[in-house]
């Protein structure tokens, strides 16, 4: 039970409701899916009130922690009438150290972020120029890196490698492209 209610947890940043508002993936289904090392390129869609409703995104879920003191860190990229947005979803309770919410390259720190929201398990959203940032970031970095103690209090060191990513990302956008989610290119 407890795997199903984090599943459905996992699933809100993306709108994994049925049409009658339940934290469910209801009836989503899957039109494409891709794997690039970690990073997951999905696009689904169903009908809502006889039109059709699709939506693409870059997804990953980390399950670091398996039973009984279950805990789990994810991340989802979605297309905006603006731009992007990508959130991360960690549990309440969760604390990382000052400098571990980071990306790192080969000459050190990339891109970092101390937003109290991020770091203290609570709302992680980046939108606009703040997403473009750290998506650039992400293409250009090598690992994501996250320091910091679980909300069972246990100290976690993850590292997200990025390879990947870029293919991840072009996939992403010819996808919502082709759906026109975001605008084709010039």
């Amino acid at each position: 039970m407890r795997w199903l209610i984090l599943l459905m947890l996992l699933a809100r940043p993306v709108l994994a409701q049925d049409l009658q508002g339940n934290d469910t993936p209801g009836n989503w289904r899957v039109t494409h899916h891709q794997i690039f090392g970690i990073w997951n390129s999905m696009c689904d869609e169903r009908e809502e009130d006889g039109a059709l409703r699709q939506r693409c995104y870059i997804r990953r879920v980390d399950v670091f922690s398996p039973r009984p003191n279950f805990a789990a860190q994810f991340l989802f990229i979605t297309p905006e009438t603006e731009g992007y947005k990508v959130e991360f979803g960690m549990e309440a309770g969760t604390l990382f150290h000052p400098s571990g919410f980071r990306i790192e390259g080969e000459a050190g720190e990339v891109w970092r972020t101390r937003r109290p929201g991020c770091v203290t398990g609570l709302s992680c959203v980046f939108e606009l120029d703040a997403a473009q940032g750290l998506i650039d970031a992400m293409q250009s970095g090598s690992a994501f890196r996250f320091t910091f103690r679980d909300r069972h209090g246990q100290a976690q060191d993850l590292t997200w490698r990025l390879d990947g990513f870029g293919e991840a990302w072009t996939d992403f956008n010819t996808q919502s492209r082709v759906r026109n989610l975001i605008p084709a290119r010039n």
